[in-house]
């Protein structure tokens, strides 16, 4: 009885917490805002954003020419972490999912 109440509780935790990270996923907007604050300035509007939304957080890459990317970033419950050092490719991981 006791190994059943825990499950549950862990299973209701693992299910908020996925519902709040779908609720706090961020927008394109918050990371051109977010990307804004880095630079210094306005992300110009000859370079792509592409998302890629997965649910639970989302990837942003600036598409600067027509197959080079910028620097990779994740966007998760509000937050953008640094997922590539700007070398101008494509992530290999993201390729599973196009």
């Amino acid at each position: 009885m006791v190994k059943s109440k825990k499950k549950s509780i862990i299973t209701g935790l693992l299910i908020l917490f996925m519902i709040l990270a779908i609720v706090t996923n961020p927008t394109k907007q918050e990371y051109l805002q977010f990307s804004e604050e880095q630079a210094g300035i306005p992300t110009p509007s000859s370079v792509e954003i592409e998302k890629i939304n997965f649910g639970l957080f989302s990837t942003y890459a600036p598409k600067v020419l027509k197959d080079e990317y910028g620097i990779v970033h994740i966007g998760f419950m509000g937050k953008f972490f640094q997922v590539s050092n700007g070398q101008y490719d494509y992530p290999w991981w993201l390729d599973f999912f196009n």
